[in-house]
């Protein structure tokens, strides 16, 4: 029985996932952009050293900026894909609530990760706009699960390989915060500090 009620529990968080995916993505399909969006699309149509030094005069780093640069080189100047650019990065966050979330803290957590993911109003409004807001909570999320889980390899003694891979994938992604904006670098100074 309580096999059941966990395949049950499954089928609901990906119900849940799929259902937030058509959430989202049902409202990025309009060509409004407001100021700060027209900023993103100006700088991503200028090559990848220009990008590195307008963001240097620029209180934003320029990951971000590179990421779109590589969607308009390969889709063009086309704001709706610019938009899904973003959509996919909330997409991706929620389905870690399946993938690492649930595996980390439990069916429950996992679940209510994706679920508000997906629809509290200000993940929706923010996997709707043209910046590097989206990437940031998707980068800084996995900051932080992979210092849980070097932690949890450290404290359990784990073997060195384990702790090697996570430790590797943490220190990507403290760089990638660094980068892709400055809340990003202040969490990710954070969550380096309490590992530490």
């Amino acid at each position: 029985m309580e096999k059941l009620k966990n395949i049950n529990k499954k089928y609901i968080h990906i119900g849940i996932i799929v259902l937030g995916i058509i959430f989202i993505f049902l409202s990025a399909f309009h060509e409004n952009i407001w100021f700060d969006e027209s900023y993103s699309v100006a700088i991503a149509k200028h090559n990848f050293g220009d990008i590195w030094n307008i963001t240097g005069k620029d209180v934003h780093p320029p990951l971000y900026y590179w990421m779109l640069h590589i969607v308009w080189m390969i889709f063009g100047n086309n704001v709706i894909v610019f938009r899904l650019f973003s959509v996919l990065a909330i997409a991706i966050l929620g389905i870690l609530g399946y993938t690492h979330i649930r595996k980390d803290f439990g069916e429950n957590v996992g679940f209510l990760f994706s679920f508000l993911t997906y629809f509290l109003p200000v993940m929706c409004t923010y996997s709707q706009e043209i910046r590097m807001y989206s990437w940031s909570c998707l980068i800084v999320t996995l900051l932080a699960i992979y210092g849980y889980r070097l932690y949890k390899n450290i404290k359990d003694k784990k073997e060195l390989k384990l702790q090697n891979k996570n430790l590797i994938i943490f220190g990507i992604f403290s760089i990638a915060s660094c980068y892709i904006h400055y809340y990003a670098l202040a969490s990710a100074g954070l969550i380096n500090f309490f590992l530490l």
